[in-house]
């Protein structure tokens, strides 16, 4: 908790210097962690932009975390193509989270599919 306070913390200290777009999860570190912590490799979570407190529970770094904050190329989401906090990973040893968007409640909708996909009997993608 005391790590996403610091980094939200740094990021609003450092706005005027480097004008990047970002909302923390000032408020809701506690909820964040705790529902991160619980999540396993074997499952699907889809995060939103003020998500970076359950980010770092899954195992995110800061430092992962803020590749895509000031958009570097080896931010491993999307290269530094995304606004901050627009996860996507396969990683083995992390829950599958898909492509987010940036409206909230958009969630929802390949949420929604991807649990039926699940009741249904369609399995999680090979990683690679």
């Amino acid at each position: 908790m005391c790590t996403a306070r610091r980094m939200a913390d740094q990021y609003e200290a450092n706005r005027p210097i480097c004008k990047y777009v970002h909302s923390t999860s000032a408020g809701h570190e506690a909820i964040q962690i705790a529902a991160g912590l619980q999540l396993k490799p074997y499952d699907y979570v889809s995060p939103y932009y003020r998500d970076d407190a359950m980010m770092l529970a899954l195992g995110f770094s800061p430092y992962t975390l803020m590749l895509q904050l000031l958009a570097k190329g080896e931010d491993p989401f999307s290269g530094g193509r995304s606004y901050y906090c627009h996860p996507s990973s396969r990683d083995s040893d992390k829950p599958l989270i898909p492509h987010q968007s940036s409206a909230t409640g958009m969630q929802v909708i390949p949420t929604t599919g991807m649990a039926q996909g699940y009741n249904t009997g369609k399995r999680r993608p090979a990683r690679r």
